[in-house]
Order: C-alpha cells, then sequence, then structure tokens
C-alpha cells in the first residue's frame, strides 16, 4: 500500500508559467505478517492535468492496478481559481482512466497560483462487504486437507490478521474460492521452494472480488501462477500450484480473505487490512467456519459456483 504526497505550483503571469514539484514525502507500509504487498515499478496512481482550450486546468488519473482506490486531493493554496467539484477532493477511482475536476481562473487576467498534496489507498470508500457470501474450499474437489487458524485474534471481523493454512503436498493445485479479477501475482521467488525462510516475500496471489473485498492465495511454487493481473476468474477455476516447505511443517496453502477501509473519513494512515472469517463450503458439512485442527473434505456445487451470477445468466447458461 503506497500513499504519496505531492505538491505543485503554478503561476501565471502573462502568459509564462513557472513550475515547481516537490516530492514531499513517500510512506510505505509492508505487511509482513503473512504476506507481503508488492511495490510495482509503474505508479498504481499516475495524477496529472493540462489545459483545455478555454484555459481550464482539467484533473485526471490513470488507475494502474486491477481494483477500485481512494483519492483524495487537498490544497494548500488556491489563489484566483474556482473549482467544478467540492473540495477537498475525496473519491474512489476505478482501474484506466479517470476525469476527476476542473479549476479554472476567477479573473483571467490576474495570476493564478494553486498548489495541492494528494494520497491514494486501496479499497473502497465504504465497502459493503458480504461476509455471507459462500467460498470454496481451494483445493481439488473430492480431496481433504486439515485446516488450520492463523490469527491472534479469531474475530469475524477484525483488523487482526486471519489466514487459514491447509496442509498440501507440493504442486497441488489451488483453485479459486470466489468469482473475481486478478490484481497482483508474485510468483518469482525461489526461496520457499528450496526450503529457505522467506516471510515478507512469498509468492501469493490476490484477487479483487465483487463486493471491494481481496482474496489472497500462497504459498505458490515458483513460476506456478496460471493466471495473471487482470484476468476475470470464476469460482472453481485453477489459478496456481502449491510451493516447497519453509518452515518445517510440510508444504501448506493459506488463505484470507480481507478489506481496506478509511479511518473516520479520511485515507488510513497504517494501511489495516480488516480481515473476515469467510463461510467454507465442505462436503459433508455445508457452509461455515472451519474449525482449526480439522479434516475437510472440497466440493464444487453449483450452487456455490454459481451464486453470483445474474439469474438471467444462469438461464440462459442451461439452454445453451
Amino acid at each position: 500500500m503506497i500513499r504519496v504526497f505531492r505538491e505543485l505550483t503554478i503561476i501565471k503571469f502573462s502568459g509564462m508559467y513557472s513550475l515547481f514539484r516537490n516530492y514531499k514525502t513517500f510512506v510505505i507500509s509492508l505487511s509482513l505478517l503473512v504476506f507481503h504487498f508488492s511495490l510495482p515499478a509503474q505508479k498504481v496512481i499516475e495524477l496529472k492535468y493540462q489545459q483545455d482550450q478555454k484555459g481550464a486546468y482539467v484533473f485526471s488519473c490513470v488507475n494502474n492496478a486491477f481494483c477500485n482506490y481512494i483519492l483524495d486531493i487537498r490544497f494548500t493554496s488556491f489563489t484566483n481559481v474556482k473549482c467544478d467539484q467540492p473540495l477537498p477532493f475525496h473519491a474512489e477511482v476505478k482501474p484506466g482512466y479517470n476525469k476527476l475536476f476542473s479549476i479554472s481562473a476567477i479573473d483571467p487576467q490576474a495570476a493564478v497560483l494553486f498548489k495541492y498534496q494528494s494520497g491514494f489507498q486501496k479499497g473502497c470508500i465504504s465497502p459493503d462487504v458480504n461476509q455471507n457470501i459462500i467460498y470454496l474450499l481451494p483445493i481439488t474437489p473430492g480431496t481433504q486437507a486439515q485446516v488450520y487458524e492463523m490469527s491472534p485474534v479469531k474475530a469475524s471481523d477484525s483488523g487482526s490478521w486471519y489466514v487459514l493454512r491447509l496442509k498440501m503436498k507440493p504442486g497441488d493445485t489451488i483453485y479459486a474460492a470466489r468469482k473475481g479479477q486478478v490484481n497482483d501475482v508474485q510468483d518469482q521467488n525461489g526461496a520457499n521452494d528450496a526450503g529457505q525462510a522467506s516471510i515478507g516475500t512469498e509468492n501469493f496471489i490476490e484477487i479483487t472480488q465483487p463486493d471491494c473485498s481481496f482474496a489472497k492465495y500462497g504459498i505458490l511454487r515458483k513460476n506456478s501462477a496460471l493466471v495473471k493481473p487482470g484476468q476475470l476468474v470464476k469460482a472453481g477455476q485453477p489459478i496456481g500450484l502449491v510451493g516447497g516447505d519453509a518452515y518445517g511443517r510440510g508444504s501448506d496453502l493459506r488463505f484470507s480473505v480481507y478489506y481496506f477501509r478509511e479511518d473516520g473519513g479520511m485515507l488510513n494512515q497504517n494501511a489495516i487490512s480488516h480481515y473476515i472469517v469467510p463461510q467454507i463450503w465442505t462436503k459433508n458439512n455445508g457452509k461455515g467456519r472451519l474449525k482449526h485442527g480439522a479434516i475437510y473434505i472440497s466440493e464444487f456445487p453449483s450452487s456455490v459456483l454459481n451464486q453470483e451470477i445474474p439469474a438471467k445468466a444462469q438461464s440462459r447458461k442451461r439452454k445453451a
């Protein structure tokens, strides 16, 4: 999770412009508890503005991720200018290009000066996370695995981390537990396969889910991801292979569901992930919270596979 603050000043005198850029602060937070949040080479949010034919400054951004981000823009100086949107600007930006707002001179003959700071945070402003959605046990249907809960506080919704660890074998297939869009893939690290401790650098796949929550799957074998960023995946679709063992307990699959939210209407300074305890479908048990140390058998019933497919689409699928 990255937050960038930028200050920029433009002064106009008789058609001449002076431009000053000051990248004031970079704050990078890495979660090292179970998985790490990767820092991409490309900026997640690219904010810019340009003048239109009427002389207004049109602000826009490109969201290079495959999930929503919250963007906050605050002006520290705002002289002889007006905006067509309420300020400070605070809104969700979807993946791709987003037109934000325009500012223009009050008096076209006078000097214009403005300074702004920008910050962004992963997620939605008020995520309506469906904690009753049913997830698949993300292993091959008909196979079984022993499950362990990894969490200091096993609440239903907590800022503390909550991860399910499933005992697996190297090379076992990992399946999507719910539909979504692949947001991030990290499968270049070979330390885990080599039996080396690699806390904070484990391979994983992160999928953005329809309710602005995220699912993370690890620990992947090096170069074993079967999906790529931006790809839409269905529940029950193979997405990767389980890696080796770095902890002396045997290979495992680590699965977690979480979301991000603001802190009192402001961007969250600490990038806290709020984890939920997913309701998971297993054979002979139906849906529910998995018990620590219990063994479960995976099953992919059509009711779970199709629960987020609109009724009309399901009808067309049956007719086809």
